[in-house]
């Protein structure tokens, strides 16, 4: 018995034994393939021609090998290749391994990434995941450029040591100089960049910018080195410490912190920048300006969203200094906003917005006194409902706006609370669809210190005001006629009360208009509900359309004598000007032609066309307006341009040409024109952007402005400032460091 359990004891060890070798076995199987294989006096196998060595998705190449069958070393006495797990391609003169490919050393290294990029250097020395080379060279460039005998990349960077860390995918280059067609442009004793396989954010250093600056005999310096946190995976922070110092001039310090963090069902970004000045001694105001940027979104729910922005500055300019790329940088104005929107509440179409916003200055023309402050703004559309074939919905409306100070047409506060009854109704008889239309305003305005005739007046005012529309449209085709076109006259008849806007109300919606077809079709044709479109009108509109063409013609009639929005829009009879728009769409073009002519005096008072055309050689803008008014019949504006702009196709794959100008044909002068250049391979950008202003007036000189920015793959690019300035306007010259988009080069 006891024997029997000795032996079903062994034999399940010897299982056991037999499963564990096997396993081990194929962890660190080692293949090899050779023209010739045999065995030295030490019986390491000696692979000869066409020698292969196969160990985890490693592959060697040569034609000698000597593996270790004691240790599983391998030794490449020539030339050789080696293909890691990750792609990368080695190729040496002579190297030696130890049995798990961590560890080894290669001569007269050659490597080639797997995102193609480039090292070369004397020797690698392997230690697990970090390869150390000695007197490197790297460069992600293809292309290469003959300079007398010397063969060279159009950029490289040689350090006299090149860490390469493929744990963190770092670059780190002790004593490392730039070259750019063979010329050092740049050192610095130690530079960290990211290394191209990285697919991942990684905390550390960014390519850091250093800027002399020449002026007259003072030189300046600009330095700034940018660190990238990644905080986690959906939270990252780029800090900027830019040091300005040298040349005589106070040194200053400029910090910039760049915040993003993405959110379940939104976003959060803040960009924050000051300037200080530590360095000089016994300064209490350590702060010299500043600015914040904001802007949250978050989805509360499925059906309410808030956003929040804010935008401030302890300068009127400051933004406009720092970020002149920003749109924030060309407003009148900075918002801070509180928006919380709302869909489908009660129905699927019904929808809110509650709104809090202040403005401040952002020009120094603006007084901030008599910038808005709204608290709250509240919306409410109630979703469209129907009763047989009736459709109606309502709109609700508050607001609340205030200023420290009143204006010529603005109250210090006005209070409005208004309702939007919407009615309409569709009908099809006698081959034309007929549409029935109607909005009922019901409005209550309180307000304080409105300017009226001098005087500053607080006054409530109520007003009930309906508007009424009848719409046909008849389609209709010609039989004989074979071009497929359809033909539609409209008509649209408005009735309202008549009764002019009063100027006890102050206009805070309505003061952007347009004077358009579609903005014509509205029955209010105010943006705003402020002022309500007082005019009773017939609409004439006739419409021809096909596949590739379609083309409008409308005007309207007045029975009132006293329409707002009508002769605000410098309409003086009944009769209103005739607007026209058509446009022509083809495989390779598309033309459109709109322009606005006045009957009564006979006389296009705007017209304006444009072609985009398209060809084996690029795009061509082509943009025409002419704009005219009379006072009777005498012609005080007169204004006729050409707009035009070519982009190029590629040529040669990396080069792309642009030519745009503006030109005023009544003072026979470009007021703009400029031309830009750009390359980009797989490696190198660079863009040549030249642009000129003229003007009319003799005494003003036209200005020039000429920028100059390179790119490099992985490292990011440079932009100079404007370089195209006289003798008398000595300026610096200064290099702007900016991050680089990799998907522009080839």
């Amino acid at each position: 018995m006891i024997s029997r359990l000795k032996r079903y004891i062994l034999n399940i060890l010897c299982i056991i034994l037999f499963t564990f070798t096997t396993n081990y076995q194929n962890a660190a199987e080692v293949l090899i393939y050779a023209d010739d294989i045999s065995y030295d006096q030490d019986q390491n196998i000696i692979a000869k021609g066409k020698a292969k060595i196969l160990y985890n998705n490693n592959i060697i190449s040569s034609d000698l090998i000597i593996y270790s069958q004691e240790t599983g070393d391998i030794t490449l006495p020539v030339d050789f290749s080696l293909k890691d797990e990750r792609n990368n391609y080695y190729y040496g003169s002579s190297g030696f391994f130890k049995s798990n490919l961590q560890f080894g050393n290669i001569n007269n290294v050659k490597v080639l990434l797997d995102d193609g990029s480039r090292i070369v250097g004397d020797k690698i020395k392997r230690d697990k995941n970090i390869d150390i080379i000695t007197k490197a060279v790297y460069s992600p460039c293809k292309s290469k450029i003959k300079i007398s005998n010397f063969i060279c990349p159009v950029w490289q960077l040689e350090a006299e040591k090149m860490l390469h860390d493929y744990n963190n995918l770092f670059l780190h280059q002790k004593h490392s100089k730039m070259r750019i067609l063979n010329i050092p442009v740049f050192y610095s004793p130690y530079l960290l960049t990211p290394s191209p396989l990285r697919k991942e954010r990684k905390s550390g250093f960014l390519t850091p910018s250093v800027n002399l600056n020449f002026f007259d005999t003072k030189i300046s310096q600009s330095t700034a080195f940018p660190y990238y946190f990644n905080l986690d995976v959906d939270k990252e922070l780029t800090f900027t410490p830019i040091i300005n110092y040298g040349g005589g001039i106070d040194s200053s310090q400029r910090f910039n912190f760049d915040y993003n963090q993405i959110l379940s069902g939104g976003y959060l970004k803040t960009n924050l920048t000051f300037d200080t000045t530590f360095e000089n001694k016994n300064n209490e105001k350590w702060l010299k300006e500043g600015s914040i940027i904001n802007t949250y979104n978050q989805n509360i729910n499925e059906k309410i969203n808030l956003k929040f922005t804010s935008a401030l500055q302890t300068s009127k300019n400051y933004i406009q200094q720092t970020n002149p790329s920003n749109e924030l940088s060309y407003s009148s104005s900075l918002s801070t906003a509180l928006d919380i929107y709302g869909y489908n509440l009660n129905k699927i179409d019904d929808k809110f917005r509650i709104n809090l916003s202040n403005y401040q200055s952002n020009q120094n023309n603006e007084d901030n006194k008599t910038l808005p402050t709204i608290l709250p703004y509240i919306n409410f559309y109630s979703g469209e409902d129907s009763i047989n074939e009736l459709k109606y919905s309502n709109n609700l409306e508050f607001y609340n706006i205030m200023r420290d100070k009143s204006t010529d047409i603005h109250a210090k506060r006005q209070r409005k609370i208004s309702t939007t009854f919407n009615i309409s109704k569709e009908t099809i008889k006698y081959a034309s669809k007929i549409k029935y239309e109607a909005k009922i305003y019901n409005q209550l305005f309180d307000t304080e210190d409105k300017k009226i005739m001098d005087d500053y007046v607080d006054n409530s005012y109520f007003r009930s005001f309906p508007i009424f529309a009848i719409n046909t449209e008849t389609p209709f085709k010609f039989k004989k006629i074979n071009n497929n076109l359809t033909y539609t006259p409209k008509l649209k008849i408005v009735i309202t009360p008549g009764i002019s806007n009063s100027n006890k109300i102050s206009n805070e919606d309505s003061s952007v208009n347009s004077y358009s077809i579609e903005n014509n079709s509205n029955l209010n044709r105010y943006s705003g509900t402020d002022k309500l479109d007082n005019s009773k009108r017939l609409d004439l509109t006739f419409n021809i359309n096909n596949d590739i063409f379609n083309g409008t013609f409308w005007t309207t009639y007045e029975f009132t004598n006293n329409s707002n929005y009508h002769y605000s829009q410098g309409n003086e009879k009944h009769l209103s000007d005739i607007l026209g728009d058509f446009n022509l769409t083809r495989k390779n073009y598309n033309t459109s032609y709109g322009f606005r002519y006045d009957p009564h005096k006979n006389y296009m008072k705007n017209q304006n066309v444009n072609l985009l055309y398209q060809n084996r050689l690029g795009d061509y803008k082509i943009s025409y307006l002419d704009q005219k008014s009379k006072n009777g019949d005498i012609i005080v504006s007169d204004k006729e341009s050409l707009n035009y702009r070519f982009d190029s196709n590629k040529i040669y794959k990396f080069s792309k040409i642009s030519y745009f100008g503006l030109y005023d044909i009544k003072q026979s002068i470009n007021t703009e024109s400029g031309i830009s250049y750009s390359y980009f391979d797989e490696c190198f950008g660079i863009n040549i952007d030249f642009k000129r202003n003229s003007y009319s007036e003799g005494e003003l000189k036209p200005q020039d402005i000429m920028t100059v920015m390179f790119s490099f793959k992985n490292l990011g690019s440079y932009k100079s400032t404007n370089l195209a300035v006289s003798k008398n306007d000595k300026q610096e010259i200064e290099w702007e460091g900016n991050s680089v988009n990799n998907d522009l080069f080839y």
